[in-house]
């Protein structure tokens, strides 16, 4: 079977003049806007070469916690990588600008209380309008080096 590649996410916001406003800030376009039957519909593109990367479904509310990574269902985080750490901290300046809280930036271990198994990612957070996570990242491991550094590790703990 042929692999899959993530193409888009479908989000319920408020409004869809707010989220485009936030989706704005990371450098986003609207493609097109129409109706459906439940309500309105936006199609953004993140890259400018997709038609769309994001699909706002205007029929929804805010997270009730104000943060999807407190929610127990539903989605936690948005992800998109860029280039370097140097982006990261770009990205990081440049929404604290726009009155955008950041978190970060810092990199996924461990020891800043994620799984011994993360990618070591450069990492910011930050939340859009509706009180969904966002992240931006860079320099995440390929599935490749992660087994080697797993396999370096399994033959230490073994000869330890």
């Amino acid at each position: 079977m042929a692999p899959l590649t993530l193409r888009h996410i479908g989000l319920h916001v408020r409004s869809i003049e707010e989220e485009v406003r936030f989706l704005s800030l990371l450098g986003a376009e609207v493609t097109a806007i129409g109706n459906m039957k439940r309500g309105r519909i936006a199609f953004v593109s993140l890259d400018g070469v997709l038609h769309h990367s994001f699909a706002l479904f205007e029929d929804g509310s805010p997270v009730p916690s104000g943060d999807s990574q407190r929610e127990k269902i539903g989605l936690d985080h948005v992800a998109m990588q860029t280039e370097s750490r140097e982006a990261v901290d770009e990205w990081a300046e440049k929404l604290t600008a726009n009155g955008v809280s950041v978190k970060g930036p810092l990199t996924w271990g461990p020891d800043i209380g994620g799984a011994k198994e993360s990618s070591g990612s450069y990492t910011i957070y930050f939340h859009d309008p509706n009180g969904i996570c966002f992240e931006i990242f860079a320099e995440p491991m390929t599935v490749s080096v992660y087994r080697e550094k797993t396999a370096q590790k399994e033959m230490h703990s073994a000869t330890a």
